[in-house]
């Protein structure tokens, strides 16, 4: 007798592929529908239920209800029901797999979603995946179970993805809603599974580990792993992720998308006072420029939280505070980078204006020129090749200097006046009628100048998104897209928005700033739990960037240890430059209890540096945290011409990443 195993996420038709067995001499056996029978049978399984999950058994009846509130609340206790339950089951479907061989049958089917981590995998020659793309999926959930799209989403997004079933099973059946098709396909691959059983039991009883499998760690292409569901998803996501980019080119910007975001799935603004309990979702917002976002979970603070921490601040021009000036009839506003950038990238590309502006009345005002198709763009101009032979000698770093990085922004002169600065005059006019600015306002504004223009896919293949401002809004939006959509965790999650990265992370809105200790001081003093007692027992993942290896600069990139594009989620044990200066060092049992977190839910990931040892580096919020005696690990989507005014990344990267920070919130 020849014994299969199917498994795949509900709703991917296993019910429908286990009928085609019907034709055949054979046994089913639904590893629910026997632990279901085993509540029945076996008071010992039941006691031990009772006895591990107070109040869900009564009279020996098990309340599946009462404990269903506490499981699908809390991965940890449905780990823990599981190792209840999972070795229970695994025996009564051996008895049952005796039973049937000595019936003569020719074959025997366990359908289990658990195949794997119950072990009961062991008992198969064959395994089967069955998966769907996740919007068949819905409508069959919705239908058969009678409930609301949402609702369906949230039980599929919670088991493992189609990718995790496809890697571990011998075969793939692909259900893409042309039932004759996906019976044709099962009914096939069945009636040669049945046919060729001894060689299939051959094959399974000689089947050896290769011993570079057991040894080499070999990382490879993600894409090999993905199934369509798997990509829909991924496209799914990064289609939020571009209009959240597109939404926020200044920390400003950011923090108010998140915020209507969050505010839209129930978070509340947090008030100190406030009465918090397992499941509160809160938020506040540091100034405007940075924010702190946290779902209370089961377990005291004193047991630590689960942290992520990103930015929101990415390379740019600012303003000068006396900016606008005329010369030779063009009216121009001068401004001061922020952050590391090659100047000369900034030259004769679309900029938009973005920011504040407090007016002398004490009303402030939003600026966003150059985003709408309808508005004007600006540009810092560039000298003409045939006039660069002085230029041309120069180094990169010396062509451009910052103080020629002055933005055009109008040529035409005042119609109505005779005297000087006729352009100049013009341009504060125009902003006078439309925003009621005067020149003395420049003082009191934080005006930005960006790239105009949304983020784009790049590739025939559609496979990646280019834009500015990926670093950090890329990782930002990763931990933060997962947090609003989270249940009630096991630990208290918060996901931490941060400004002035790029420049030290200084001031009252950078991650150095005490706002996150008052966030923190209030959740704790809440449950009475010391500080220092919470960041001590807390973990961290720093979401940033990392350098993705560049085949055209390859020299500068130790290749055995970058990160490269649909790789998944890049690790960075420790930042810094040169001798690890400035770095924060994640410890060898975080690193290991985070990629164990990744291996076990199938999320890919690998391991990087910032380029070679002697060739420079960098740093993230990381060592920050880690200075508050919080366990951090740096971790993030790989990006390519990382500072530049146009960024790319992987969708897949992106997918990962978020994933990780998914999973990393539920543990």
């Amino acid at each position: 007798m020849i014994i299969i195993g199917f498994t795949g996420g509900t709703g991917c038709g296993k019910t429908t592929a286990l009928r085609c067995l019907e034709p055949h001499s054979s046994e089913i056996f639904d590893c629910d529908a026997v632990y279901h029978e085993l509540l029945l049978t076996d008071p010992e399984l039941t006691q031990a239920i009772g006895a591990h999950f107070p109040g869900t058994v009564q009279n020996g009846i098990l309340d599946r209800k009462a404990l269903g509130r506490i499981v699908f609340a809390n991965p940890s206790a449905l780990s823990e029901l599981s190792a209840i339950t999972d070795p229970v089951v695994k025996k009564r479907i051996l008895q049952l797999l005796e039973q049937a061989e000595a019936a003569g049958k020719d074959a025997a089917a366990i359908d289990a979603i658990r195949l794997f981590e119950s072990g009961i995998s062991d008992l198969c020659d064959v395994t089967i995946a069955i998966t769907a793309p996740e919007s068949d999926r819905v409508q069959r959930l919705m239908s058969r179970e009678r409930i609301d799209e949402q609702s369906a989403i949230t039980r599929i997004r919670a088991q493992q993805p189609n990718s995790y079933f496809s890697g571990l099973c011998d075969y793939t059946i692909e259900n893409t809603g042309d039932l004759d098709s996906f019976q044709t396909a099962c009914s096939t691959l069945l009636l040669k599974i049945i046919n060729n059983k001894k060689e299939c039991q051959k094959m399974n009883e000689e089947k050896k580990p290769d011993l570079r499998d057991e040894l080499f760690y070999q990382p490879k292409n993600a894409y090999k792993d993905l199934s369509e569901s798997d990509i829909q998803a991924m496209n799914d996501y990064c289609r939020d992720y571009m209009a959240f980019l597109n939404a926020g080119k200044t920390e400003r910007e950011c923090v108010c998308e998140a915020v209507r975001q969050a505010e839209a799935v129930g978070f509340k603004a947090y008030q100190p006072g406030m009465v918090l309990q397992p499941g509160s979702r809160i938020y506040a917002v540091n100034r405007g420029k940075s924010a702190v976002f946290a779902v209370i979970g089961n377990s005291p603070l004193s047991a630590g939280a689960h942290i992520t921490a990103a930015h929101i601040d990415s390379p740019r021009l600012d303003l000068k505070p006396n900016p606008l000036y005329e010369d030779a009839e063009l009216a121009l506003l001068k401004t001061h980078y922020y952050g590391g950038i090659k100047k000369y990238q900034w030259t004769v590309t679309p900029m938009a204006i973005h920011g504040v502006v407090c007016l002398k009345n004490g009303n402030t005002v939003e600026i966003c020129i150059g985003e709408d198709p309808s508005d004007p763009v600006f540009c810092v101009t560039d000298l003409l090749i045939h006039l660069a032979g002085d230029q041309m000698k120069q180094s990169l770093a010396e062509g451009v200097s910052g103080e020629s990085l002055n933005l055009l922004i109008g040529s035409q002169p005042y119609p109505e006046d005779e005297g000087k600065d006729l352009v100049k005059l013009q341009v504060l006019k125009l902003l006078n009628e439309k925003y009621g600015i005067v020149e003395q306002d420049f003082y009191s504004a934080e005006l930005s100048v960006v790239p105009a223009g949304p983020c784009r896919e790049i590739g025939l293949d559609r496979s990646m998104i280019g834009g500015y401002g990926h670093d950090d809004r890329v990782c930002s939006y990763a931990e933060f897209w997962p947090m609003i959509r989270l249940g009630t965790p096991e630990h208290t999650c918060v996901c931490v928005l941060a400004d002035k990265e790029e420049i030290g992370s200084v001031g009252v809105s950078g991650m150095q700033s005490v706002f996150f200790e008052t966030f923190m001081k209030d959740l704790c003093e809440s449950q009475n739990v010391p500080l220092r007692r919470c960041f001590e027992a807390s973990k961290c993942l720093s979401a940033d960037v990392s350098n993705a290896f560049d085949p055209t600069y390859a020299s500068v990139s130790d290749s055995r240890n970058n990160t490269r594009f649909n790789y998944g989620i890049g690790l960075c044990k420790y930042t810094g430059s040169r001798g690890k200066g400035g770095a924060s060092d994640a410890s060898a049992e975080l690193v290991g209890y985070v990629t164990r977190l990744f291996d076990a839910n199938n999320i890919r990931w690998q391991m990087g540096e910032l380029g070679k040892v002697d060739q420079g580096g960098g740093g993230t919020v990381a060592a920050y945290m880690a200075n508050r005696n919080i366990d951090t690990l740096d971790a993030g989507v790989p990006v390519l011409s990382m500072h530049a005014p146009f960024e790319v990344v992987a969708k897949l990267d992106c997918y990962m990443t978020m994933r990780a920070m998914q999973v990393f919130y539920e543990a």
